[in-house]
């Protein structure tokens, strides 16, 4: 599985959050961070050489159980080679693969991996908060929500204190966006100048 989206929407956290819960075992490789990962995948792609350098060059980090280890692959656009691994542990069937990408739809994987594993792969996009993401970020219920769906749909007014509220958080996500950053530090600490430093910071990062 891929998961692609831009930088900072989340991509990282939730896969490593999914992979806790759902895994005895997790092996995490981010090639942004750690280009010498890339050599891993650079020789024969059989999957019992992977696991022996991945063991070799992680140790204890690095558990592989049939059937219960994930291995978490981050940016993985920086490392063509592993993309095309997929196919291989597609066939093997002992270990679940999770790949991330934050660039895939600007620069692809880099320079094209030898070889497309067509039909490995299940994309998933990944996207910054929506508006209803935001409102259960801060704190707004799921019956309010379907109240407002409701409203919506049969085009009927809804309360004015609520519609207040609303437009108050519909500004707010304006202002504040859908980075899970910068909407996490607006719910803690409701300090605009913090959150236009994510922002910055974020944007300087794309630079």
């Amino acid at each position: 599985m891929i998961i692609k989206g831009c930088r900072q929407c989340g991509k990282t956290f939730s896969v490593l959050e999914f992979a806790k819960k759902n895994y005895k075992h997790v092996v995490y490789l981010n090639f942004f961070e750690n280009p010498d990962y890339a050599s891993v995948f650079a020789g024969s792609l059989d999957i019992d050489n992977i696991v022996m350098l991945l063991s070799a060059l992680l140790g204890k980090e690095a558990d592989f159980e049939t059937g219960e280890t994930v291995l978490v692959l981050d940016e993985i656009q920086d490392c063509p080679e592993a993309r095309t691994a997929l196919k291989f542990f597609r066939i093997d069937g002992r270990y679940d693969v999770i790949g991330t990408g934050s660039l895939l739809g600007v620069k692809g994987y880099g320079k094209e991996p030898k070889s497309v594993p067509v039909g490995s792969e299940t994309v998933i996009d990944m996207y910054p908060l929506d508006f209803e993401e935001f409102l259960w970020a801060n704190g707004i219920s799921e019956p309010v929500i379907d109240m407002l769906q409701k409203a919506l749909d049969t085009e009927t007014p809804v309360p004015d204190a609520l519609h207040s509220r609303m437009k108050q958080l519909l500004l707010q996500y304006a202002v504040v966006g859908g980075m899970p950053d910068a909407v996490q530090t607006f719910v803690d600490s409701k300090q605009m100048n913090e959150v236009l430093r994510i922002q910055r910071d974020i944007v300087r990062s794309y630079d």
